[in-house]
This record gives C-alpha cells, structure tokens and sequence, in this order.
C-alpha cells in the first residue's frame, strides 16, 4: 500500500512539473490565438461594414431604378356655357351676304365657321348683369364658385349642378338692397363688387333703369341703353357693349375695347396698313365729282365748261398705338365703317380670327 501512494504522489508531481512549461506555452498560444482572432474579427467586421455599405449602395440603386406609378392627368374641365345649344338666328343668311359683299376678305373665315348664337337668352337683365360684375376680372371657376354662393345664401336647395344646367334661380333686386354688406361679403364678394352690385340693384327699384320688358327695349336706341347703363357703378362700356351683342341681340355694335376684337382686326386688315396708317376699305376708292367753270371767250361771251375730276381720297392718319402697328378705337370705327348695319357679327369672326394666333376665347 505505501509503495502505491509514493507512485501516486510521484506521478502526480512529475505531471505537475511536466504541466508547468507547457501551461506557460500554452497560455502564450492562447494569448497569441486571441490575438490572431481580434484580429480576425477586426477585419470581418470591416468586411461586414464594406458589405453593408455595397448593400446599401445597391439597395439605393435599385430604388432609383424602380419607376414611380404614373398618375394620369385629369382632363379639363370646361365651362358650362360651352355646353348650352347653340341656334342659327333668322338674321345669320342675310347679314352674311351682306358682310361677304362689302367685305370679300371674310369669305373663307365665314364658310369655316358658321354664325351661331345660344338658343335659350335670358331675359331677366338684373340676373344677367349681376352675374357679369361678379364674373369680373377673374376665372371662370372662380365666378361660378362666387354665384353659387350668392344664389344659395337665398335659395339654401339650390345646388352648384342645378347652376350649371341653366336654372334661372336668382334672387331680386329688392332682395340684394336688403342685404347687409357684411353678409354679401361672406358669399365671396370683395367689397368693391358687393357696392357693385347693390348699386345695380338700386337702379333696378328705383327705376332709373327701364329697359325691364321687351317693348321698352325695341323702342330703345343703342345709346340710350348705354346712357342708362353707364351710371352704375362696376359697368363700363366693355359691359354695355357685351350686353347689348349678346342679350339684346343687338347688330350693329362695335365692341372697340375688347382685346380679341381689336387683334383681329389687326389681322384681317394687315394689308392696309402701312407706313404708320390705317387705310380703310372705302378710303382707297376714287371718287369723281363734276366741276363747273365759267369761261368768257374773246366776244364777252361767258360759257360754262363742265369738268369731271378724278379725286383719291386721303387716308387718315393712325393715332396713338396705331403707329407701331395696333389700332386705335378711332381707327376700329374707321375700318368697320363698311360693315354696317351687322358689326356685331363681323365682331363675332374677328374673334375667330385672332384665336389662331392670339388663343383668345370669345365670350359669346
């Protein structure tokens, strides 16, 4: 048994001495193996970074790559008005024959387009001028936005589809004058067009505006109309002359202050203008006149000698504007002298004419 243990004791010395160096080496290996493995890590982990990075980079490229879904546009919406029916008036054959025979240069713009009014006109002239100062100077989204707000702060059923069909909803001038401007103000109105419009409807209950049914009306003159017209606050002769083509149907009228009448004008009478002037139609004509002069011969006798002369007439010198090549109202009187008695539809194709060039929508 005693020799047992010794052994024992022995060996386990020896494996503890024989443990020690090696404990030390391998502690060093150890040392170096973690060494080696930080390493190891730092530089995965730079890979795994850079990875990430070409990750990232690649993800970004694929997302720029992927094309946005296509949103497709909405198609414009177009004014109501467009959609009324339209008539050809009694008046239309003749007044066109008329135009083609003074003026042969309109021909080919009045086969194009055939002369055509809305059928259904309106004859309540309140309505129509109150909806033309609240139309003024703005879109027409804008207008009808503005007159539907209006017509429902009396009328609460009616509806903005009701408007654009042609209903003739509108409250009266006595009920306009009775309302407070804060209350108009609040239906869109700016206060300058809110004083408009109660102006309007005071010469309406006042009476100082006559024209309410078509017998008063033909009795009329043109410029009567505009005299009565003219003294409300918000109408200026742009409005009359509007009014009177397009709800009176009036055919004689030459609105000079609008833009699209006067640009094709400038179109249609571009060959006669030259050198700073307007040379009208009939200025260009030559007239003959019959000149008498008394001769006494060598007896004392006198005798009469009739002479016929031939005379060109001068051309008017352009004013303002007209000198760089636009015209001036007295100039657009002057060129459609010979339109007469149907202005109004040679306006109507002057509008035709400038939205080729000009995009200019006519307002009738």
């Amino acid at each position: 048994m005693q020799t047992r243990r010794r052994v024992i004791s022995l060996a386990t010395d020896v494996s503890a001495s024989a443990l020690k160096p090696s404990l030390t080496s391998v502690f060093k290996h150890s040392k170096a193996r973690s060494s080696e493995r930080t390493l190891v890590t730092k530089s995965s982990s730079k890979n795994v970074t850079t990875n990430i990075v070409k990750v990232k980079t690649i993800s970004s490229t694929v997302t720029k790559d992927v094309k946005p879904k296509e949103v497709k546009p909405k198609a414009p919406e177009d004014n109501p008005r467009k959609k009324m029916p339209l008539c050809v008036p009694s008046y239309a054959q003749k007044a066109l024959e008329h135009l083609c025979a003074v003026d042969q240069a309109l021909a080919p713009i009045i086969s194009r387009h055939p002369y055509m009014i809305h059928a259904d006109h309106d004859t309540n002239y309140f309505r129509v001028l109150s909806r033309t100062i609240l139309g003024q100077q703005i879109h027409w989204k804008a207008a009808r936005s503005i007159i539907f707000k209006f017509v429902s702060n009396y009328f609460p059923a009616v509806t903005l589809e009701l408007l654009d069909s042609g209903d003739k909803t509108f409250p009266t001038p006595e009920q306009v004058l009775a309302t407070s401007m804060g209350e108009l103000r609040l239906c869109g109105l700016s206060e300058r067009k809110a004083s408009y419009l109660q102006d309007l409807a005071r010469h309406f209950v006042e009476g100082k505006i006559t024209f309410t049914d078509q017998a008063m009306l033909q009795a009329m003159t043109d410029e009567e109309i505009a005299s009565q017209l003219l003294c409300v606050r918000g109408i200026g002769q742009w409005t009359v002359d509007m009014f009177m083509m397009t709800s009176l149907e009036r055919l004689d009228v030459l609105p000079t202050l609008d833009l699209g009448v006067r640009r094709g004008m400038e179109r249609h009478f571009a060959s006669h203008y030259k050198k700073g002037v307007w040379v009208a139609v009939k200025e260009k004509e030559v007239s003959e006149f019959i000149l008498e002069e008394k001769v006494e011969n060598d007896n004392g006798v006198a005798t009469t000698i009739k002479k016929v002369v031939v005379k060109k007439k001068s051309a008017a010198k352009g004013k303002g504007k007209a000198k760089s090549g636009e015209m001036s109202c007295d100039d657009m009187e002057r060129m459609a002298e010979h339109w007469r008695p149907y202005r109004s539809i040679a306006s109507w194709y002057m509008w035709r004419t400038a939205d080729a060039v000009d995009v200019i929508t006519a307002p009738i």
